[in-house]
């Protein structure tokens, strides 16, 4: 250095001003430059040669500090953590490269200019779900995926007042279809995907696995939801083989996230009143007139057995309430409660509002080498019934801990505590729980408006003298008294253990065993009631009895796989190779016991009567090897095979096993060089396609293929008890083995302009073979039940299509988001092997459509009784509860319906009831729902924010049964108890001759070939509708305020649920989505909410 420097000093001697001071360690130069560079391009300071301090933090999106995160200088390797305020120092140079990673979030990098603090903004890993998917055993990229996958995050579930996960997927992903029953507290949705998959199984519902191991939909807290994820095709399920024939949902739940503990509390109350309309006939006098004169013309007799002088009784008090509604009366010379009242039964029993509250707290947190989730729900929901309890309580608890204990292991667990109980009125009829609850079937019946429920003396009303019918069939005397009961209680303790170990790069293998233990108890209480006819007099309705039952079930899952992933060049290759085993056993104990001591105990020492008890116990087990290739080459030509190996005890030994493989393929031609220019305006354009199959043993019996002899006792006393018998073993046939599910399936994935604009279109043909059917027709001295035979085929097709739009303006000098959402869905099937060789329409047969309805043609009602005496054809067949009524009533009236002679012969009837020979019937209609939608609207602008969804059907047609009184009122049953307030006017007379409905007649709808009771046109109903599912509206805090009362987040918000509907369907007193799934129109109604609540994280 003594020698060397000046030289080359000198150069640059006229452009600078250069001190050097030297010793035997260091060489310290000191530039100065002119005054407009700040340094020369020709030297390096000094500083550069040394790592100093940088310092920075890192937080979230919304500016929560990270905790834990790990700082690494790629240069040096060197790493730090981020404190408890999210910040860190880290020694580095200019041009070092800092690295940022935390468990929950994208990493980031940086390069460290002159600057000594840097600041790191990470993304949450879920505002990304929608470029990586969850698939089967692993997650891919969204534009890498060749199969039909749907996947909704948790904004679908948040702030809806829903006791269960089902209750908001209603239209939330094309071709997801969910559907209600009843609106009991607490009910649980049916999930179908891509419609009718097998004529076993109408309502076939997916694999449903949560965390990757299969659980009920309706046990999980919707708030612990992450996402949902479906698989449709059999591409995307092939890797579950056998269970996923009906589709896959996968439900990730939310986990732990590194940084600093964060607490969440959410609430939820509400308030529901029924979809439908309760506006009922109250008058004592109308009732009793409608009802009596559709019996007198059914039967020649009184319903009521009211006379003039009683009917001029109700007359009065229909003008002046305030007159007695019971009075005593000496008929038949004895003294009896006469009853003119003008009772509202729905009123008095049913509340107009049904209050329910959701609590739910969650804390997250950790570090990079540990997190934690752990979350609490509690939910509460009163139902409809005025008297007794009828109530529904939820508890959800969850613990998800992970650690990552070394570079290459990570362990997680995942533990879920559920509780549902759910109590109700019981009545003193049927001793299961389905059968107790079921309450709006009796009481729909025999409680006219002129009976009261309480006589003078306290005692219930339970029959009139008048008639000797029994009032609600003693339901509402039961109700009243408030003494018999039931309930379900359901406990389940799910635990997920879980490992994750890190081989090298590229490769992982995952080993994960998980626990389900679910007992499930039920019991129901009937008790005596007193009632009364005649003053003084008290009997007792029923029996006391006692029946409980618990079944346990018990489930076990194994799964073991390797995720291998490598890059040469640009060719991308992707494998899974794995091992699953489950084993489920259920074991049931129950009892009966007659007479207790006490009325308000249940326990079975009380009982001193009759004892008996009943049990059992099954078990099935599945095996399963699965594998997955993929393959892409530069992200633009994409290959997928899936493959499982399938094993399960409901078969023979040999023909347990199944091999069930899929094959599928995807074209970006996006990423083609000559799409380049088009790329401004078409972001991305995939084309796919997918051929595979599925097996299906969810319909199997875990013995169908042993033949059984059952036990039990006979009703003879033999020695003083009942003799032990066991039957004879039914016949079984030896063959038995999967139902196969073939699926082809092409789609395309489109973005536009900027990818604001994004559309998904699949059109598929699934067909299934093999379906489980009863076997050929044997002769009649074989003396038992045909077995059943891998002996049908089916095939559906449809398409799907989802449309979505996200984008966002400036208002105010402040950002404006909106975003809508289309998804829109249609499928129909059709039988093509069914061993039906005369055709019969009775059954299913080749070439039908399944859910045609055959009917009869109407052309409108007699206009007079000499048109309808004047009428040649003979339609008795059609007609022939008119025929068994007394005299002139017999014969064909002005206002009866008038059918139509389609086949010209002069009759109208069925015919042989054939294909080929239908006699007059024709196909009228379809009852399975087509064009299903959904359409999700939201904006948020300066805090506030508001979301509508709509859901419905384009098209469904449904017959009312003879049991959908509220539909048919008298016409069913002439002692309706809820007939809707203005139904008379529509009703035909002389006067009203444009009415809809006919002639007045009772049971016409109710029995066999009544007029209304065969199907016809007139009154075929169209079920299509449209609904506001949810609309929500909230606010969240501003920063500024956020910051004062210490909060990290604060939101308010108020929905409504169920809140409109517009229907097709010719009444306002049943609901169309609930007419679909049921035949009688009478089941514990559907309900609308209101709700509001907070939500807090600190």
């Amino acid at each position: 250095m003594k020698n060397e420097p000046k030289p080359a000093l000198d150069r640059y001697w006229n452009r600078s001003r250069i001190a050097v001071a030297s010793s035997t360690c260091f060489l310290l130069l000191s530039l100065s430059f002119h005054p407009e560079r700040a340094f020369s391009s020709s030297f390096i300071s000094a500083s550069a040669f040394m790592q100093t301090p940088v310092r920075g933090t890192v937080a979230d999106k919304s500016g929560n500090p990270l905790v834990g995160a790990t700082v690494t200088n790629q240069n040096s390797k060197k790493s730090v953590q981020t404190d408890e305020s999210g910040t860190f120092s880290i020694d580095a140079r200019p041009g070092d490269v800092l690295k940022v990673s935390i468990i929950g979030f994208d990493g980031q990098q940086m390069t460290v200019a002159e600057s000594r603090t840097v600041t790191f903004t990470l993304e949450d890993n879920s505002q990304i779900l929608e470029d990586v998917v969850v698939v089967g055993y692993g997650r891919q990229k969204k534009v890498n995926l060749t199969g039909a996958v749907s996947q909704i995050d948790s904004k679908v579930l948040e702030d809806r007042p829903v006791s269960n996960v089902t209750q908001a997927l209603q239209g939330a992903m094309p071709n997801v279809n969910v559907n209600f029953s009843n609106g009991r507290p607490g009910s649980e949705g049916t999930v179908n995907i891509r419609g009718f998959a097998s004529i076993n199984s109408k309502n076939a519902s997916p694999l449903i696995l949560i965390d990757g191991v299969p659980g009920s939909i309706n046990n999980i807290n919707p708030r612990d939801v992450e996402t949902i994820t479906v698989l449709k095709d059999a591409a995307a399920a092939a890797i579950y083989g056998a269970r996923g024939a009906f589709g896959v949902m996968l439900i990730t739940t939310k986990k732990g996230k590194a940084g600093k503990m964060s607490i969440n509390y959410g609430n939820n109350f509400a308030f529901s009143g029924l979809t439908v309309s309760t506006d009922f006939i109250t008058s004592g006098y109308d009732a009793a007139i409608l009802n009596d004169e559709a019996f007198i013309r059914a039967t020649g007799n009184s319903y009521t057995g009211y006379t003039e002088a009683d009917y001029a009784e109700l007359l009065k008090r229909k003008s002046d309430p305030s007159l007695p509604s019971v009075v005593i009366q000496n008929r038949n010379g004895k003294d009896q409660y006469v009853y003119y009242g003008n009772t509202d039964w729905w009123d008095y029993f049913y509340r107009d509002v049904q209050p329910s509250q959701e609590h739910a707290l969650t804390m997250t947190g950790g570090t990079d080498k540990i997190d934690f989730y752990l979350s609490g729900r509690l939910y509460e929901k009163k139902g409809i019934m005025q008297f007794n309890q009828d109530k529904f309580n939820s508890y959800n608890l969850r613990s998800k801990i992970g650690a990552q204990l070394s570079k290459w292991l990570r362990v997680s667990n995942n533990s879920q505590l559920n509780y549902k109980n759910y109590t109700f009125p019981g009545w003193n009829s049927g001793d299961k729980p389905e059968e107790s609850n079921n309450n709006f079937i009796s009481t729909t019946v025999h409680a006219l408006p002129s009976y009261v429920p309480v006589n003078p003396d306290g005692t219930a009303t339970y029959r009139t003298e008048l008639n000797n019918y029994t009032v609600g069939d003693g339901i509402f005397a039961d109700l009243l008294y408030g003494k018999s009961r039931g309930g379900k209680k359901e406990h389940e303790f799910v635990n997920h253990l879980e490992g994750v170990a890190t081989i090298m790069d590229g490769l992982t293998v995952t080993g994960n065993y998980t626990f389900n233990y679910n007992p499930v108890q039920t019991f129901v209480r009937r008790t005596q009631v007193p009632w009364s006819i005649f003053p003084g007099v008290i009997n007792y309705l029923g029996n006391d009895r006692l029946t409980e039952r618990q079944i346990t079930y018990t489930k076990h899952a194994i799964n073991l796989f390797a995720n291998y992933n490598k890059t040469v060049g640009q060719h991308n290759f992707g494998a899974v190779l794995g091992y699953n085993r489950e084993q489920q056993k259920w074991d049931a104990i129950g009892g009966v016991v007659d007479g207790l001591l006490s009325e308000d105990l249940n326990d079975f020492d009380l009982g001193y009567g009759n004892m008996q008890t009943t049990g059992g116990s099954r078990t099935w087990a599945l095996e399963g090897y699965f594998g997955r290739f993929t393959y892409d080459y530069a992200g633009k030509y994409l290959f997928e095979m899936n493959g499982r190996y399938d094993g399960t005890s409901k078969f023979p030994s040999k023909q347990r096993f199944g091999f069930f493989p899929s094959v599928s393929a995807g074209w970006r031609v996006t990423e083609e060089s000559f799409a380049e220019n088009l790329k401004q305006y078409v972001n991305e354009f995939k084309l796919r396609g997918s051929y595979g199959e599925l097996g299906n043993a969810q319909e199997a019996d875990e013995y169908g293929y042993i033949s059984l002899m059952n036990s039990g006792r006979s009703n003879y006393i033999t020695g003083g008890g009942k003799t032990q018998y066991i039957s004879a073993p039914t016949p079984i046939s030896s063959n038995l083995t999967w139902e196969r599910t073939n699926t082809l399936n092409f789609g395309t994935d489109m973005a536009f302009l900027n990818s604001r604009l994004n559309v998904t279109f699949d059109y598929f043909i699934r067909k299934t073979l093999d379906m489980l059917i009863p076997g050929p027709t044997l002769p009649a001295v074989f003396g038992a039940a045909t077995p059943k035979m891998n002996a049908g085929d089916l095939e559906n097709r449809g398409w799907e299509l989802a449309v979505a739009w996200n984008d966002s303006r400036t208002l105010a000098d402040k950002p404006f988001k909106y975003n809508f959402s289309v998804g829109l869905s249609d499928s129909k099937a059709k039988i093509t092997r069914f061993d039906n060789p005369k055709m019969l329409l009775s059954n299913y047969y080749v070439g039908q459509t399944l859910g045609e309805i055959w009917g009869y043609r109407v052309d409108g009602l007699f206009a007079s009784d000499a048109e309808a005496a004047s009428w040649k054809i003979n339609q008795d067949y059609v007609d022939a509860v008119r025929l068994s009524a007394p005299g002139e009533w017999s014969k064909l009236k002005g206002g009866d319906v008038k059918f139509v002679d389609v086949n010209g012969d002069g009759v109208v009837n069925q015919g042989d009831n054939t294909l080929s020979k239908p006699g007059d019937q024709v196909i009228i209609g379809n009852d399975r729902a087509r064009y299903t939608f959904g359409v999700n609207l939201g904006a948020s602008w300066n805090g506030f924010d508001v979301s509508a969804f709509f859901q419905g059907i384009g098209r469904q047609n449904w017959y009312p049964g003879a049991n959908s009184d509220k539909f048919w009122g008298p016409y069913s049953r002439p002692y309706y108890s809820f007939v809707p307030k203005d139904f008379a006017d529509d009703v035909w007379t002389p006067e009203n001759p444009n009415a809809y409905y006919p002639l007045m007649r009772g049971y016409i709808a109710l029995n066999n070939r009544g007029s209304l009771n065969v199907k016809n046109d007139r009154y075929l109903q169209d079920l299509a509708y449209i609904r506001l599912k949810n609309l929500t509206i909230g606010y969240s805090l501003s920063d500024k305020l956020l910051q004062r009362v210490k909060l990290s987040r604060a939101r308010v918000f108020v929905s409504g649920e169920n809140f409109w509907t517009a229907t097709k369907l010719r009444s306002d007193y049943i609901d169309p989505e609930q007419a679909a799934q049921e035949v009688n129109g009478r089941s514990y109604p559907l309900s609308k909410a209101f709700s509001f609540g907070i939500d807090l994280t600190f």
